[in-house]
């Protein structure tokens, strides 16, 4: 009976089985509050690495419709695009349209021609 009247420590009060209980209860929700913040980290972090690609692919594009532009401006440029789109020769030439199956086939081919007077065929 020296047991009866004898306080418990605190080390006695926190191994008890209901604090240990609590405890592991408590380290459950918060292991399973820590998962959702890794998951929503990792999809964040997908959605910046896709976010980072796509604006490289666009600095990409940005960098080669620049020197489309700048070969554009020049009269190289203008001449060749007047000449893809349209069946025009300068002075001197003349257009010969090959005409294929499908579009790859069919190839436009300027050509110099000299041009002489009519009456000359003799």
């Amino acid at each position: 009976m020296a047991g009866f009247g004898k306080k418990k420590t605190i080390t006695e009060h926190l191994y008890s089985r209901p604090v240990v209980f609590l405890l592991g209860i408590l380290v459950v929700f918060l292991s399973v509050s820590v998962y959702e913040r890794y998951a929503v980290e990792r999809e964040m972090a997908l959605r910046t690495a896709e976010t980072e690609r796509e604006k490289q692919e666009l600095i990409n594009r940005k960098l080669m419709l620049e020197d489309r532009v700048e070969y554009l401006n020049g009269e190289r440029g203008i001449e060749e695009e007047i000449r893809t789109h349209f069946d025009v020769a300068k002075e001197g030439e003349k257009v010969i349209i090959l005409v294929g199956e499908t579009k790859e086939d069919a190839t436009t081919t300027p050509t110099v021609i000299e041009h002489k007077p009519w009456y000359k065929f003799w």
